[in-house]
């Protein structure tokens, strides 16, 4: 039997508004306030489904005709801790290449291999199963959802010209 490992992560609340994650803080009553701590997979996840995670030599770079960007290794984005790695991990997702995809079924199933690709190993390093999905909620938007030891995370995706 696979005993779970805990989550303990610092808790990133999603603001729609402005396409971006922030760190939550508790108010206290001096005026000052204390970083939330999360203990479920949801930050956690949302960390991974929304960091970069570097292009492979075989990847289409966004805003390029022949998949060679100007920025040369730049232009492949990636934590630049994953340089240090020697497990060959890589941290974040791959899902920003998909910014000037099109709307089709290849493309919603880029994003369903890149979410198991981000959070798979995650899950695996918890001892738990997890399940992706990606489905069109408008046109050029993706929803990316996992769903994990009884928590779903969604995040939205843009695809195309709505980037």
């Amino acid at each position: 039997m696979t005993t779970a490992v805990p989550y303990v992560n610092i808790a990133i609340g999603w603001r729609a508004g402005a396409r971006r994650g922030d760190v939550r803080v508790a108010a206290k009553s001096n005026g000052r306030g204390r970083i939330v701590i999360d203990r479920t997979p949801a930050s956690t996840f949302l960390i991974a489904m929304l960091s970069h995670r570097r292009a492979r030599a075989d990847d289409r770079i966004p805003g390029t005709l022949n998949g060679v960007a100007p920025g040369g290794l730049l232009a492949m984005r990636g934590w630049v801790g994953d340089a240090v790695r020697t497990d060959g991990r890589r941290t974040g997702s791959r899902m920003w290449l998909l910014e000037d995809a099109k709307q089709t079924e290849v493309t919603r199933q880029a994003a369903i291999q890149y979410l198991s690709e981000s959070v798979g190993e995650i899950a695996a390093d918890h001892g738990h199963d997890y399940s992706v999905a990606a489905d069109w909620i408008a046109r050029g938007r993706l929803r990316a959802t996992v769903v994990a030891y009884g928590v779903t995370v969604s995040a939205p995706v843009l695809v195309g010209a709505s980037a």
